[in-house]
């Protein structure tokens, strides 16, 4: 085996071969190679295992004490053992390869040979408890390996038995005897191996012999593992113990546990390996620390604050100058050599330079990054080791996680290292006098970290980490390539190719896999049409950790891109924001003045700043690529295109962006504006969406720029007002309320940008040739509504008041102005535009406006949208959601937000016109119903006009064309087809009532229409709207109760309210008619108060005029009830509107009166209860509510002005009013119901009498009295009548009908005999007499029994029956078709119901005998008893 190569395996096993047989013995062991599954036992650690251990085997040399110096792995120079264990790099296990064929050889000479040999490797670290600490330092395990080939030797041959009677042991075993130990915990320190001829099979004895060999192999590196680490954790744990005593060295005490480490490094064990130089680096820190203190000079702590290296390479390279920047061969790549990594431990003798207390602070922070970056690398199996690591045949993926962690702690420290490579230049060149020295280090920094960053991303680079196509190869598909970037060494035929850690362009090999879209992996919006570029196929699943590791090598990235900008920026490459003229950058501070330099010299130097050289740039590639600015962009962009890619991977959404926008600067700058609008088309809606307000407006307005020099009319203004909204939100978030209101201006520089990014705004959009509307909050603020409207003097109409400034220069010239008011009422959809056509100019300052009305409103509306047009340009304010819809459309708003809208209070004014929907005064019930239309003129003289009724019910149909005046004289003319009731002449001060029927589909409770009333006057043409809803429900309930008689008809009426509402009732009355003469129980006014509870009771007497009810068929048969009523509710809120409206007009609060009128009667409606109304209609009384109740405060917030003297007023007034009486007889105009009542129709009319016979007593008082027991003898008298039924609708009219009765009795009171029931016929005319027996039971006045008829239309025409005492008569036929039996209704007019009889007992005297004789004792004997007589009268 190579000893070179043995040299650079991680454990070393030496081996002596007398015999020359490890040539053959090698390719056998090393096919069990390397060691699996190794598990070390410690009793101060928790079980560790070693999943692989690679072993390299060296020759032993004679003399002992020379060993290689292991330090580096390479040099072959001897050198004394040295006395600090961790410098030095010993073998674990010790094989002595024995070739004996048979024991007389072994007693001569072997056994010799193998105890000088054992002698001079001293005792085993484990068979002997004694030693001193170096030796446990270099503790090691020896082994015999016993080589025999086949056919060779005595080993071969049977074993021969010896004469008593026992065969002779083999060479193995005397070779176990002799060296094994004898006790039972002995180690087997021997194996064998018996090899086979050259070309025969294996046999499965070397297979359980090699199994054997590698087991002892395996515990031997265990066992002296163990000794040497618990050898090094005592030697630490000493010399930690000493850390406080004078003379303690870091040094010494760092490569000595750096020895512990390098232990663990060598089995495999790279976490306690990197756990060790961690907690070195620590103690680093505290070392540096208290070498700053001070207090690190007593141990012999001090470092070098510089490195003599660097030190020397900065002095070399100031004293070369700018020659050094010519002569590269080399073009710009990202590519970097082996030998050019700044991160190697073996840079530079680090060691020695670490044991001779030599070296820099930068120097040791390097070497332990340095020797964390190894382990780590080959804990994560990293690819870029594939070159030094030995081949394994089941080679694992690399760990990405721990490839991230890497990227990680690389970025960490080359930030820390760069400001310390710094210090220690400043420092060591600080005698050093240069003009160039500043720049030379910032050269040596950024080179070194440049450098770093890009070593990092080689050995961290893996195939398993997919990234996406290129997002700028995407958007510059189709366009001529930029300069490339010339061709690597790696990719020239005659140069070996090696891994590289970046993707390099399309053109020099195929693109990797694409992961995903870039539009999908950051969320932007869709690229133009001409940029789009087709989709990849599905993307393959990443594996486990490649977000972390793309994200820590996209750090790595911009950390590298930094230190380019920062040498780039030092020869005047850098590109500053304001030299864009951006409004968004307050560099020229807020009133626009710069600092200007008064010294001309300085000046002219300042314009022309000096050009760094690239002294202290090494590394070829960069240098190559800060040639030129060419070469030096090509480089920015392709370290930015990976950027992007790897954070699109990693999910980094906002760094994508921000490396998306650095290129698309790049790309504005360069004059490609396609593609840098593409790239702002993107971007602004991402940083809009994140609130980032600057990079927003910041991409606005480049974007804004490239749209104007492409010619985009239309793109252009609309990005133009985004850009200008965002400016203005952002400018006034910056300004105090007292800046706002006294409309401090901007800088000047940014007024003099402002004016014409505001020019061009306008100019464009008079170029579109069409309106473009934008959000009127965006460029106006502090919009404010006056709740108060203004009235006119002399006509009716109001006007809007608003405040508002403008926020994009001195003024603005505002064309029309429109409004949309809603009614706040959420009954009431209904909406109006109001329009002011005058000119008007909103100055940056509060400025207030007017804007006139000829539509007169009533009650509480909102604004909810508000439009201003200026040219083209049309800015729109909407203050509630889903503004855009109709309003029956939207959503129902929440109470918080109607209550921010802004709104105003509308009302007419006292004297102007008036109009209202009121319940009709009039209903009929056999009529349509209606609704009524009071129209007042006030003070205008109206010429002409228009009234336009609109139901604002779903299923309300207004009869127009039937409209008719009632009340006042006006003349119209109903247009039934356009819904409009036009009217000419109206004089001033006129009241007009019309009545309008209607249809409804379904039954509501309420109705509301909206009347429109549109007027002409002297002054103009004005308009009048309200929304009124009416009760529909009637507000009356009639019950009729008829009693009929055989020529009269008692009719009672009960009316009650209908609606819970008490009435008053004034007057009721039945009139006659033709048919009907109708006398009533009440005559004249009336004024009956009518109650839910108590409701009114009439009773009327109505006779049919002639002989029949029904003699005239062509008559009507019903009756016309009116009932004249009120209600209570109107009387009390007609009495508060008249005496609070009187007030009102006696004060200096007149012209409020509609407004403050209507809120008065509104808040009392919307208390009163029903309890309440019926305590009203008692006492007639309306206690009014107080001040608060009635919430004057809400309507008096919305007035200016006298607020407090009208507050002052209305308190006063609800002290001096708290009770209101209401007049004796209604002041209000009656309302009026007629109601149809029709006379029902009774086939039968019967009347019954129970006739008693002279056998019954009656007294003077003439109440009928008889006794009890006595026979009373009645006769039933029955006879009917048919009058009440039209000969039309008679049934079997002319013709005898089938009658049925029966009398019911209550068997305690009476016992009945004789005709009990009964059928009988009946004739027109005839009686019907029946005779009945009546036997009283009780004594008392007695209620005569009762009598049920029943009528039947009989089946076929009866004969004519015998008389009628006789019995049940039998029917006869007659001529015709026979009928089926019916029942036919009938009345029963029964004249007995109720009459009494007073029964008495039966007995006159009673004589009572008492004795006190007989075996019960006393008792009571009747002797005698005197039956009553009664004499018949």
């Amino acid at each position: 085996m190579d000893p070179s190569k043995a040299a650079s395996s991680n454990v070393t096993v030496e081996y002596t071969d007398p015999s020359g047989l490890f040539p053959l013995v090698q390719p056998v062991v090393e096919s069990k190679l390397p060691l699996k599954n190794l598990h070390w036992k410690s009793p101060t650690r928790p079980v560790r295992s070693i999943e692989s251990l690679r072993i390299g085997f060296a020759p032993a040399r004679n003399e002992p004490s020379e060993r290689k110096s292991s330090s580096e792995g390479a040099g072959a120079v001897p050198h004394r053992r040295h006395q600090i264990p961790g410098l030095r790099q010993t073998p674990y296990l010790k094989v002595y390869l024995l070739r004996c064929d048979d024991n007389d050889t072994y007693k001569a000479t072997a056994r010799k040979t193998l105890r000088e040999w054992i002698k001079a490797q001293g005792a085993s670290s484990t068979g002997q408890s004694t030693g001193s600490s170096q030796e446990k330092h270099d503790a090691f395990e020896w082994l015999i390996l016993h080589v025999v080939q086949d056919g060779e030797g005595a080993e071969k041959a049977p074993a021969p038995t010896s004469k008593w009677g026992r065969s002779t042991t083999t060479v193995l075993e005397k070779v176990k005897a002799d060296f094994n130990g004898s006790s039972k915990t002995a180690v087997d320190r021997v194996a064998q191996l018996r090899l086979p001829k050259q070309g025969n099979p294996k046999s499965p004895e070397l297979a359980e012999q090699l199994e054997d060999l590698i087991d002892k192999m395996k515990n031997g590196i265990l066992a002296s593992f163990d000794l040497r680490v618990a050898q090094y954790e005592e030697d630490i744990k000493e010399k930690d113990a000493q850390r406080s005593l004078p003379g303690w060295n870091f040094c010494t005490f760092f490569i000595l546990k750096e020895g512990l480490a390098r232990g663990f490094e060598n089995v495999g064990l790279f976490d306690d390996a990197l756990v060790g130089y961690d907690e070195l680096s620590v103690g680093l820190d505290a070392a540096i620390r208290d070498q700053l203190e001070g207090s690190g000079e007593q141990h012999g702590n001090t470092l070098l604050n510089s490195s003599k290296s660097w030190v020397e390479a900065a002095k070399k390279a100031l004293e070369a100058g700018a020659s050094t920047d010519e002569g590269n061969e080399k073009g710009p790549s990202l590519e970097i050599q082996t030998e050019d990594f700044p991160l190697s431990s073996n840079k530079f003798p680090y060691r020695e330079m670490i044991l001779a207390s030599d070296i820099s602070i930068f120097d040791f922070r390097t070497y332990i990054f340095s020797r964390q970056l190894t382990l780590l690398l080959r804990a994560a199996r990293a690819p870029s080791l594939a070159g030094t690591e030995p081949a394994t045949r089941e080679k694992k993926p690399e760990d990405l996680i721990l490839l991230s962690e890497i990227c990680q702690r690389s970025t960490e420290f080359i930030s820390l290292a760069a400001r310390t490579l710094r210090y220690g230049l400043d420092y060591g060149l600080a005698e050093v006098e240069n003009v160039a020295k500043a720049d030379t280090i910032s050269n040596f920094v950024s080179n070194w970290a440049y450098s770093a960053a890009l070593q990092i991303l080689d050995q961290t680079f893996t195939s398993a980490l997919s990234l996406p196509e290129s997002p700028i190869q995407a958007v510059t598909r189709g366009n001529e390539p930029s300069n490339p970037i010339p061709p690597g060494p790696e990719n020239r035929n005659d140069v070996p190719r090696r891994s590289s850690s970046l993707i390099q362009s399309s053109g020099g090999r195929p693109p990797r896999p694409v992961t995903q879209d870039m539009s999908e992996s950051i969320g932007l919006l869709q690229r133009r049409s001409t940029l789009d570029h087709p989709k990849p196929a599905s993307p393959p699943t990443q594996k486990t950790g490649s977000e972390q590791l793309a994200s820590a090598r996209g750090e790595l990235l911009l950390l590298a891109r930094q230190s380019l900008e920062e040498i780039a920026r030092r020869r005047g490459w850098a590109e500053k924001w304001n030299s864009l003229g951006l409004l968004f950058d307050d560099s020229c501070g807020s009133n626009g003045l710069a600092d200007v330099s008064l010294d001309d010299g300085n000046e002219k130097n300042g314009s022309q700043p000096q050009k760094s050289s690239l002294v202290g740039v090494e590394l070829s590639t960069l240098r190559a690529a800060l040639v030129s600015r060419e070469t030096y962009l090509t480089v920015y962009e392709e370290l930015t295109d990976h950027i992007i890619r790897h954070h699109i991977v990693a999910n980094r959404a906002n760094s994508a962006e921000m490396a998306l926008a650095d290129i698309a600067i790049l790309r504005f700058r360069q004059g490609d504006y396609e593609a840098a609008a593409s790239y702002f088309h993107q971007m602004a809606p991402f940083y809009g969406s994140k609130l980032w307000v600057v990079l927003e407006g910041t991409m606005l307005e480049l974007y804004s720029r490239c749209l104007k020099e492409l010619k985009r009319n239309e793109d252009y203004v609309r990005m133009m007002l985004k850009l200008l909204a965002k400016f203005a939100a952002y400018s006034q978030s910056k300004l105090s309320l007292r800046q706002k209101s006294s409309a401090a201006p901007i800088s000047i520089v940014q007024q003099e940008q402002l004016s014409g990014y505001v020019a061009d705004l306008f100019k464009g959009v008079s170029d579109l040739q069409k309106d473009v509307t934008a959000s009127l909050l965006d460029f106006f603020a502090d919009l404010q509504v006056d709740p108060a409207v203004r009235l006119y003097d002399d006509k009716d109409g109001f006007q809007i008041q608003l405040s508002l400034r403008y926020l994009l220069g001195p003024q603005v010239d505002i064309d029309s102005v429109k409004v949309r008011l809603v009614s706040a009422s959420a009954s009431q959809n209904t909406e109006h535009w109001i329009e002011g056509s005058a000119n008007f100019t909103i100055k940056s300052s509060m400025t207030k406006i007017l804007i006139d009305s000829p539509t007169t409103l009533q009650g509480k509306y909102i604004v909810d949208r508000l439009e201003m047009k200026s040219g083209n340009l049309l800015f729109t304010f909407n203050s509630g959601q889903h503004s855009g819809l109709p309003v029956g459309f939207r959503e129902t708003e929440d109470a918080e937000e109607t209550d921010r809208r802004p709104y105003i209070f509308c009302y007419p004014a006292p004297s102007g016109l008036q109009a209202k929907v009121v319940s009709p005064h009039l209903i009929n019930l056999e009529a349509m119903r209606t609704l009524e239309l009071e129209l007042e003129s006030g003070r205008n003289d109206i010429k002409s006009g228009t009234i336009r009724v609109r139901p604002a019910t779903a299923g309300l149909r207004l009869r127009i064309a039937e409209t008719e005046v009632v009340e006042g004289e006006l003349e119209v003319v109903a247009n039934n087809d356009s819904g409009v009731i036009e009217f000419t002449y109206l004089p001033p001060k006129s009241f007009v009532r019309l009545r309008i029927p209607y249809t409804v589909e379904e039954a509501y409770t309420t109705l509301s229409a909206r009347a429109e009333v549109g007027y002409e006057t002297a002054q103009g043409r004005f308009a009048f709207s309200t929304v009124h809803s009416v009760v529909a429900t009637l507000p009356i309930s009639v019950n009729v109760q008829d009693i009929f008689k055989d020529e009269l008809l008692f009719s009672r009426f009960t009316i009650s309210p209908a609606m819970l509402i008490p009435l008053r009732i004034t007057n009721c009355s039945l009139p006659s008619s033709e048919a009907y003469d109708v006398q009533s129980s009440i005559t004249g006014p009336v004024a009956l108060d009518v109650f839910p509870k108590q409701p009114a009771s009439l009773l009327y007497k109505i006779r049919p005029v002639g002989k029949s009810a029904t003699a005239s068929p062509t008559g009507k048969r019903s009756l016309r009830l009116r009932v004249d009523f009120t209600c209570v509710d109107d009387e009390s809120l007609d009495a508060i509107e008249k005496q609070f409206g009187s007030a009102l007009e006696s004060s200096p609060f007149s012209q409020y009166a509609s407004l403050l009128t209507s809120h008065m009667v509104g808040s009392v409606r919307g208390q009163l209860s029903t309890a309440d109304m019926e305590v009203i209609g008692l006492i007639r009384e309306v206690q009014m509510p107080p001040y608060r109740s009635v919430r004057w405060d809400d309507l008096l917030a919305a007035l200016k002005g006298r607020t407090e003297e009208l507050h002052e007023w209305l308190t006063v007034w609800h002290e001096n009013n708290p009770i209101i009486r209401l007049p004796s007889q209604p002041s209000i105009p009656t309302r009026s119901i007629v109601i149809p009542v029709d006379i029902p129709e009774i086939q039968v009319v019967h009347t019954a009498e129970l006739q008693l016979q002279p056998g019954a007593q009656t007294s003077e008082s003439g109440t009928t009295h008889a006794a009890v027991g006595q026979m009373i003898t009645a006769e039933l008298c029955l006879r009917h009548t048919r009058r009440w039924c039209s000969p039309t609708s008679q049934e079997l009219a002319g013709q005898p009908l089938e009658c049925s009765y029966e009398l019911h009795a209550n068997p305690e009171l009476w016992l009945l005999g004789g005709r009990r029931r009964g059928n009988f016929l009946i004739r027109e005319g005839e009686t019907t007499r029946f005779t009945v027996l009546l036997l009283p039971q009780k004594p008392g006045h007695l209620l005569l029994p009762g009598l049920e008829i029943r009528t039947y239309a009989p089946s076929q025409t009866p004969t004519p029956t015998s008389p009628p005492a006789t019995s049940d008569p039998a029917p006869g036929g007659v001529p015709g078709a026979p009928a089926q039996r019916h029942a036919i209704p009938c009345e029963v007019d029964y004249r007995n119901h109720g009459e009494t009889v007073l029964v008495l007992p039966d007995l006159r005297k009673t004589t009572v005998s008492l004795s006190a004789s007989g075996t019960g004792g006393r008792r009571g004997l009747s002797i005698r008893s005197d039956v009553r007589r009664c004499t018949n009268h």
